[in-house]
């Protein structure tokens, strides 16, 4: 953790250091002037030029008069806050971020500020005035842009437009050359305040004679005295600036009498900055639900032992009312103006969380995640960072821990399991939840981490008593848990009780769901109409060209689509290797399952939700909307539907395949196999009426399903247990993963060959590889993957110098700089 000390008054501040948005594995230092110094504090925003044609958004870091002793330090461009925009505890978070996961603080500054807070200069090509013999030595080309340039000032994208050409920097260039132009930056603020127009009554016109006159004038129009008239009624005051979107929704009127009044001069108009609403307000629900018994245990017990603990794990079985203990915990915090981060790891989730917050808080709530615009999450960054005494409730997914809290309270984060709040790429690689726990010890919070399945990580640190555990066993209203059976696929074949990819026991028991007109939902965790395309001629199957993988079918577009780059072709008619018209699908995923769930039920309606129907900020939630109200009867879907969502109506579940999840090649298999079945079985069964899960399955008798259907999580943790530690894995054994990217086949080999020898002599434990992953390229980059295990005997900061120096060297190679490295520390 890095120390921000006060210095003395006294002590005149000639130099920054900075963080810039850009993986440098350092900070930069740049001269102040004796008034910038007294401005500027760490967390300010600068303006900084970096290299030579660039100018970036840098955070002051530290600020001090010492001069650096290998350049010469430049003058910053401009100061670009009043007020500090990052904490001292949000520098003291990147710090540890950057150092635990190995990357650098200015990776985390990039993921952490919204873009829209991000100014970049914007290259202006400029014209130079020259004489004719400069002129006549210019192409053709170079001529079309001077003579452009001769009315203003133009971007690189628009001399690509003007030229037809795609590289036109060594066009300018030689032009530079020649003397003939010369470019300049232009600082361009991203963040751009809303701004909405307001109207009021003239203030010169509101005595009673002038009033008179107004209404007088106004007879032949009775829109505009109608218009008039709403500004005494009681909802409006005519000395107020009144938003002309609410009056025209109040008066049903048009914009054509507003600009007549305004013409008139008896209405003033003003355009005022009003922040984004990013999700509708709903009324306030006064009646409090009454907690149970069980659940008024549960809360009493989280609130004594938060006095002796910092993280509690809160395990509850699906459906025991974990959120309204939730709620009772969020009101406590801001009945006392603290603010409580509310973590959920899927953006599905968010509306639903978001909805019963708002009944409860208002517009005390906040919502953080990747679908919102730039402008809108820089709002939301902005009215985090300025919390007064009012409390806040923030929901949002991995990235909202990356917010600048000021009075965080209470950190919620709910199905703490999910693998979701790991961050794969880019850098910075963090875990949310591991990282949100040490900013709580950062800022004095409590950590509530909630589930009905836990990760082994949680249920061994509260086995050993690091974090204390608060158990929830009933279902709200004693409703009983669903009955789980499994449905074994060879004997349903076998005998000839297969209707496509359902098994008559399946179709009968969604018959019975409609009958008593409740919902069902079907779980297949993977998307697109069939992973595989074949040609029953000569074998062949449609790759990539990109990446080592086969082509999905998608059937909605007619294309073959690659989920690792997004590559996608036209459904092919014949067989692009032999010319036969014999290609069939092999596999199932969701849209093929929403096809065939319309053949059995014409009448039916279906709704599907995967990453492919779920595009675009509002996507989930009209999903969701349509299956609460009913308009859906059955919901088709990926992992994203089991994820914590509560659908009343829902009396029945089915899993297509089982074997799919339990058959992944990872240590976590099983543990995750054992968590997404617990939490598909949890969506049916929530109101009154006994729900029933069917999962089908050529493995039966596979351990993990005896596990699911008694719902036995100790058994798994035993077993689990008792694996990792003979395997050496998590949470027993800590890991780094260590992937090299390349372009050519034979640099990657030798980089990776040279990294793992020169890893072994520092250290003696467990490294395994190199070796190439499952899918070898991706986006035309061979990745070969190294992973280090840490045992007892060695220390994780230990192990982690000796890769950063191995790194250092390897970077000082010139034959290995076309491949990159990349740390993933936990990765799983």
């Amino acid at each position: 953790m890095i120390q921000m000390k006060a210095e003395s008054k006294e002590a005149v501040h000639n130099f920054v250091d900075v963080l810039l948005p850009l993986a440098l594995p350092k900070t930069y230092t740049y001269y102040l002037t004796p008034e910038e110094a007294a401005i500027i504090k760490p967390g300010f925003r600068i303006a900084v030029p970096f290299g030579k044609q660039k100018i970036y958004t840098a955070i002051a870091f530290r600020l001090h008069h010492v001069a650096p002793q290998t350049y010469d330090p430049k003058p910053i461009a401009m100061v670009l806050d009043h007020t500090p925009s990052v904490t001292v505890a949000q520098l003291n978070f990147w710090s540890w971020l950057a150092s635990y996961y190995m990357c650098t603080m200015g990776e985390v500054m990039r993921a952490s500020l919204p873009a829209a807070l991000l100014i970049e200069s914007q290259s202006l090509i400029i014209r130079k005035e020259v004489g004719p013999e400069v002129l006549e030595q210019l192409s053709d080309m170079q001529f079309l842009v001077y003579e452009a340039l001769q009315k203003q000032a133009l971007t690189l994208e628009d001399i690509e437009q003007i030229t037809d050409r795609k590289r036109v920097m060594p066009l300018i260039v030689d032009m530079m050359e020649r003397g003939v132009v010369r470019i300049h930056q232009k600082l361009e603020e991203k963040f751009k305040p809303k701004r909405a127009r307001f109207v009021r009554l003239n203030q010169s016109l509101t005595g009673e004679k002038e009033l008179q006159q107004i209404f007088e004038s106004l007879q032949r129009a009775p829109q505009q005295r109608d218009l008039i008239m709403s500004l005494f009624t009681s909802k409006f005051k005519m000395e107020e600036w009144q938003k002309v979107s609410v009056l025209k929704e109040q008066t049903t009127l048009t914009s054509t009498p507003f600009k007549a009044l305004i013409d008139k001069g008896y209405l003033e108009e003003m355009y005022l900055e009003v922040s984004r609403e990013l999700y509708p307000n709903r009324a306030l629900v006064e009646n409090k639900k009454l907690l149970s018994d069980s659940q008024e245990k549960a809360f009493t017990e989280i609130q004594s032992l938060f006095e002796e603990k910092q993280v509690l794990l809160f395990e509850g079985v699906t459906s025991s009312g974990k959120t309204e203990v939730y709620i009772e915990l969020i009101e406590e915090q801001l009945q006392a103006g603290k603010q409580v981060l509310y973590l959920v790891p899927e953006i599905a989730l968010t509306p639903q969380v978001v909805n019963r917050m708002m009944e409860r808080f208002g517009d005390q709530v906040l919502v953080y995640h990747s679908k919102f615009s730039i402008h809108e999450r820089a709002e939301v960054w902005e009215k985090v960072l300025k919390q007064d005494t009012q409390g806040q409730v923030i929901v949002g997914a991995r990235s909202a821990i990356l917010l600048p809290f000021r009075n965080l309270g209470l950190v919620i984060v709910d199905e703490e399991h999910e693998n979701s709040y790991k961050q794969f790429d880019p850098a910075p690689r963090y875990q949310a939840r591991d990282s949100v726990i040490y900013l709580a010890d950062i800022l004095e919070a409590k950590v509530l981490l909630g589930s009905a399945t836990p990760s082994m990580e949680t249920a061994e640190n509260v086995r050993n008593g690091k974090y204390g555990w608060v158990k929830l066993t009933e279902r709200f209203g004693g409703v009983s848990l669903p009955k789980i059976e499994l449905i074994d696929l060879k004997e349903a074949h076998r005998k000839k009780q297969m209707k496509g990819m359902f098994s008559n026991e399946l179709v009968e028991a969604m018959e019975r769901t409609f009958a008593q007109e409740k919902q069902v939902i079907l779980f297949q965790n993977r998307r697109g109409y069939a992973p595989i395309l074949e040609c029953t001629s000569c074998g062949h199957f449609p790759q990539c060209t990109q990446c080592d993988v086969t082509l999905t079918y998608h059937q909605t577009h007619q294309q073959l689509r690659c989920h690792y780059c997004g590559y996608h072709i036209p459904m092919p008619h014949q067989c692009h290797a032999c010319g036969m018209p014999t290609l069939t699908t092999k596999g199932i995923g969701t849209q093929q399952i929403e096809e065939h769930v319309k053949q059995l039920f014409p009448e039916i309606n279906v709704g599907r939700m995967d990453w492919d129907s779920t595009r675009g900020k509002w996507g989930f939630d009209r999903i969701i909307d349509d299956f609460v109200k009913e308009k859906i009867q059955v919901l088709v879907g990926t992992q994203m539907v089991v994820k914590g969502l509560d659908f009343k109506n829902v009396l029945l579940v089915g899993v297509i395949n089982t074997d799919h999840i339990l058959n992944f090649p990872d240590f976590r298999a099983h543990e995750r196999s054992f968590q997404m079945l617990c939490q598909v079985a949890g969506r049916a069964g929530r109101s009154d009426e006994k729900g029933s899960v069917l999962m089908q399955t050529y493995q039966p008798e596979h351990p993990i399903l005896k596990q699911v259907l008694l719902n036995d999580f100790d058994a798994l943790f035993k077993t689990q247990k008792s694996e990792r530690i003979q395997y050496h894995y998590p949470p027993y054994y800590r890991m780094i993963r260590i992937t090299f990217k390349c372009r050519q086949y034979d640099a990657i080999n030798m980089a990776a060959d040279w990294f793992t020898n020169v890893v072994k002599q520092g250290y003696h434990g467990s490294v395994l590889g190199p070796v190439f992953p499952s899918v070898a390229k991706i986006r035309n980059l061979y990745q070969k993957q190294l992973l280090i295990k840490i045992d007892h005997k060695h220390s994780a900061t230990s192990v982690k110098n000796i890769l950063s120096k191995t790194h250092g060297s390897f970077q000082a190679i010139a034959a290995f700089r076309s491949v990159r490295v990349n740390f993933d520390v936990d990765p799983y």
